[in-house]
């Protein structure tokens, strides 16, 4: 994906966030509906839902926001067309590498019982792995 379909995409999007704004107060004032307007953003079963129910009320400028948004959503090159740009591959990496190299700091722990021959986990390791445990 190239850096101005990049910009244009994000441009799409705040255009898109300011009219679902429009959108949300027009329909909770008239008809007392609150949507969720970040969800809408990712959603593209509740959007047209949404989009839906919205143009089917008798207000002229509720449905031009409408209209924008599916052209905007579901357009030609609407944004829920569009497949999402991929992680940059460095992140990728990082990514990748951490989730190996957390893995070895659990199994790096484990003594073996000499008597029993059975792997015993530290419970120092286990501590580390929880949320209170990574406070302290």
């Amino acid at each position: 994906m190239s850096t101005s379909s990049l910009v244009q995409n994000a441009m799409s999007d705040n255009l898109a966030f300011s009219l679902m704004a429009r959108l949300h107060v027009i329909l909770r004032r008239q008809n007392g509906r609150v949507t969720d307007i970040e969800y809408m953003r990712i959603n593209p079963g509740y959007c047209r839902a949404i989009l839906d129910l919205a143009m089917e009320l008798p207000n002229e400028a509720l449905r031009d926001i409408c209209r924008k948004l599916e052209d905007i959503y579901f357009g030609e090159a609407g944004l829920f067309v569009i497949p999402p740009p991929a992680d940059p591959l460095l992140n990728r990496l990082i990514s990748k590498k951490s989730s190996s190299t957390s893995g070895m700091l659990v199994s790096s722990r484990i003594e073996t019982n000499p008597l029993a021959g059975m792997p015993v986990l530290d419970h120092n390791a286990m501590v580390d792995q929880t949320y209170i445990g990574r406070l302290r």
